[in-house]
């Protein structure tokens, strides 16, 4: 009984102070879209899309969880994008053109999106940065161009008046089919995919003293 007791003080003696709590700040930065002849821009349509699925910080609080069993972890995960940022409380005036070094400047995580458009295939990258510029996570997806093979025929009707009546004739032609290249697009499949592995963070994502007293412990 009192090994019982014992027992259970030790691990409220462990659990995380309220000082121990940590605060993850996310700005979700506009895309970059590279075109077959190299030249870049962004799509706002995807933008939204990407901030839109940048909000499911439950999957991130449930890692931060995860690397911080058996105990519980003590923090917030607040999201932001272009819309927003300047609300942020750590935001300071930045050229958000480089939004990996106003991360550092600001103290906040990058979340940056490649769009890479091919002939044959396009590629959708996002990686994710911490406050040191770091890469912490990433995540690529594949979207293939189809080829759809069209039928080519043609059905002609000849009509003929003779002096017992009219008649009607049908000609049916075909040739072969005609191959078409559906170029390959980036769905909202790709990226609400993508999300499962940029929340998927290392054990050092975690900062707070419970994380880096486990950390500790692994390292002797």
């Amino acid at each position: 009984m009192i090994a019982l007791v014992l027992f259970v003080l030790s691990v409220f003696a462990q659990e995380p102070s309220k000082a121990d709590y940590q605060v993850v700040q996310i700005y979700v930065d506009l895309s970059e879209v590279i075109a077959p002849d190299g030249t870049k821009g962004t799509s706002m349509p995807l933008n939204v899309l990407i901030s839109h699925h940048a909000q499911s910080s439950d999957l991130l609080r449930r890692r931060m969880q995860y690397w911080s069993n058996p105990h519980r972890w003590k923090g917030e995960v607040n999201i932001y994008d272009w819309s927003n940022v300047q609300h942020m409380p750590t935001f300071s005036d930045c050229d958000y053109g480089d939004s990996i070094k106003c991360g550092i400047k600001n103290k906040h995580w990058t979340l940056k999106t490649v769009v890479s458009v091919g002939k044959k295939y396009s590629v959708f990258t996002q990686k994710l940065y911490d406050e040191t510029g770091k890469v912490i996570s990433n995540s690529a997806q594949t979207a293939w161009g189809t080829i759809r093979w069209k039928p080519q025929w043609k059905l002609t009707t000849i009509k003929e008046q003779g002096a017992f009546g009219g008649s009607k004739k049908e000609i049916f032609e075909m040739w072969p089919p005609k191959m078409e290249e559906l170029p390959p697009l980036i769905v909202p499949g790709h990226v609400g995919q993508a999300k499962f592995s940029i929340f998927s963070v290392p054990q050092n994502a975690c900062r707070t003293k419970r994380c880096e007293t486990i950390r500790a412990r692994q390292r002797e």
